[in-house]
């Protein structure tokens, strides 16, 4: 069958233009270009003219390159620019039809930096100041990347000795396997730095079993700063969290590349305050349904969430729930309720200026649950004193692990039944010498000792990890 007429812009009656307009589209771009590393190394910035084809359905096709670049940063225009199908199609005679557009995919220029047989090179002063002149360098940090940006060794750094360099100590390459699920149930592991304390420094990446991006973070002095950036399945980046000094803004997209909504939450301060932090409610600034339409602006407005319940099953997604209620001033404000697609569920909830003040829930079949606090994590029966104390008491040093002097942290990962027993339990990290072993059996020893968490006044199976300490007596 013959593909309908694509029109140019002027043979149409409206034209073809992102939902929201062009700015929506330009920060869609910007939020999800990556230059390849060798690209960035150089600090190459320029523009790549793309066109494509919008269809009725508002999804862009036959997306290709008509003013080039170079040939990787091309490739990443199209990759990128085809991820947007959040389009108002051409109308002609009173009907959506197909149009042709182009546009400009820009790249802006980055600082350069030395990039050599696959590894990002950095030198240092004295006082720990990166500085662009080796001769006048005391340390060099040598940190692997390939071409995509993925770590691929261990990060060294070397201090200056004479006129030769010397390893001074290095930040081990981390793959933490089966760390967790994403909403749609894929199975994610983490690859990443850590420093002496086991805590992530520098890049960290957490991808699925097929290689896909699922979450970039970076960390420095074991805190995230800058951005970090969570993806959808398709490579798209589902949500954008900027860090600054107490405050947290994150934006998020749908799968189309439609803008969802824009955040903002508290953030902790830096440890100098001597009171607990208490967080204040998120704050709403806007937020826009799935076809583009704007349904709460500047913190005003009545939002319609829909979203996949995460389960700890195999597989990882629950049932869908549809969310319903009314900000003010970009808080939560009156009667939210929430229903489950099949019915089998319902509650129905009271804010006031975003805070939660009391709820009931109604599971078919059963009687309806009033409840005063939203969700309790699960807890050790004495609390956080009691498991360790316990752990203490059960664990049993390995002899192999103690005759090679083996010590560290192993990491357990296992799901609390809502009846408190331990299910599920898996090694996220281990040491070997019958340390992974242990750690295991001492975790199931715990069950029955939990109180399990609750969720709007009914218990629900609930995740944790927990870091078994091994250390040889001097």
């Amino acid at each position: 069958m013959a593909q309908p007429p694509v029109y140019k812009d002027f043979e149409v009656d409206s034209v073809a233009e992102p939902r929201g307009g062009i700015t929506f589209l330009t920060t869609f771009l910007q939020v999800n270009l990556r230059k390849s590393v060798p690209a960035e190394a150089q600090g190459l910035g320029g523009r790549v003219i793309v066109n494509g084809v919008v269809e009725p359905s508002g999804r862009i096709a036959q997306v290709n390159v008509i003013k080039s670049l170079r040939t990787d940063l091309d490739r990443e225009a199209v990759r990128v620019f085809s991820l947007y199908n959040a389009w108002k199609p051409a109308r002609k005679d009173g009907k959506a039809v197909r149009q042709q557009v182009t546009f400009p995919v820009m790249f802006p220029p980055n600082k350069p930096f030395l990039y050599v047989n696959g590894a990002k090179v950095t030198y240092f002063d004295a006082d720990s100041r990166p500085v662009s002149d080796s001769t006048q360098a005391r340390r060099k940090q040598v940190s692997p990347l390939d071409s995509a940006g993925f770590p691929s060794n261990d990060i060294i750094v070397y201090k200056g000795k004479g006129n030769a360099w010397k390893e001074e100590y290095r930040l081990p390459l981390i793959r933490q396997p089966n760390i967790g699920r994403t909403g749609d149930g894929r199975q994610t592991n983490a690859i990443g730095y850590q420093n002496s304390r086991f805590r992530w420094e520098g890049l960290l990446m957490v991808i699925d079993n097929d290689g896909n991006r699922v979450q970039e973070v970076y960390y420095q002095n074991e805190k995230p700063v800058g951005d970090e950036f969570h993806y959808h399945i398709n490579g798209a980046v589902s949500k954008k969290t900027e860090h600054f000094d107490e405050k947290v803004l994150s934006t998020t997209w749908y799968d189309n590349g439609q803008i969802r909504q824009v955040m903002t939450s508290s953030h902790p301060p830096d440890g100098s305050a001597k009171s607990p932090f208490v967080p204040a409610p998120d704050q709403i600034t806007a937020f826009w349904d799935g076809t583009g339409r704007q349904l709460v602006k500047d913190g005003n407005g009545r939002a319609v969430y829909q979203t996949r319940e995460k389960i700890y099953t195999e597989g990882g997604a629950g049932p869908l729930l549809t969310e319903q209620g009314n900000y003010e001033n970009g808080f939560r404000q009156g009667i939210w309720t929430g229903q489950y697609a099949d019915g089998s569920y319902f509650y129905e909830e009271r804010y006031e200026k975003g805070l939660f003040q009391e709820g009931k829930a109604v599971t078919a079949g059963t009687d309806t649950v009033r409840y005063t606090v939203l969700e309790q994590p699960a807890t050790f029966v004495g609390g956080i004193e009691a498991l360790g104390k316990f752990l203490a008491q059960n664990l049993r040093y390995p002899a192999d692990a103690q005759r090679a002097r083996v010590q560290g942290r192993v990491f357990i990962s296992f799901v609390i039944n809502t009846d408190g027993s331990v299910a599920d339990v898996i090694v996220v990290k281990g040491l070997g010498f019958g340390t992974e072993e242990e750690a295991m059996r001492v975790v199931k020893a715990t069950t029955g000792r939990w109180k399990p968490g609750v969720q709007r006044g009914r218990p629900v199976r609930v995740k944790y990890s927990l870091p078994i300490n091994f250390t040889v007596a001097n």
